[in-house]
């Protein structure tokens, strides 16, 4: 179930920023417990959406770098790439 969409310029995350966003995400991934993940969509260049979504993390595909975010009505692929927000 998508939180929230709203308009937004991407962000720029410190390598500290993203490390900690995927521990936690391979965490709720092992321990099975929700999460809520926010990353951007990009329309036009700069432009673009900001999505967010609550869930257990279900698949990490450390080989296209993508998260399977599931919730009891929707089940997204998340590309690590353009998380910017992670909340366990």
């Amino acid at each position: 179930m998508a939180a929230g969409i709203k308009s937004a310029e991407e962000k720029v995350l410190t390598p500290q920023e993203r490390e900690s966003f995927y521990y936690i995400l391979r965490d709720s991934g092992r321990e099975d417990y929700a999460v809520t993940v926010s990353w951007w969509v990009s329309l036009e260049g700069e432009k673009g959406n900001t999505c967010t979504m609550w869930g257990v993390v279900k698949w990490l595909d450390p080989k296209s770098r993508k998260i399977k975010l599931v919730n009891q009505t929707k089940s997204t692929w998340i590309d690590m790439e353009n998380i910017f927000y992670v909340q366990g």
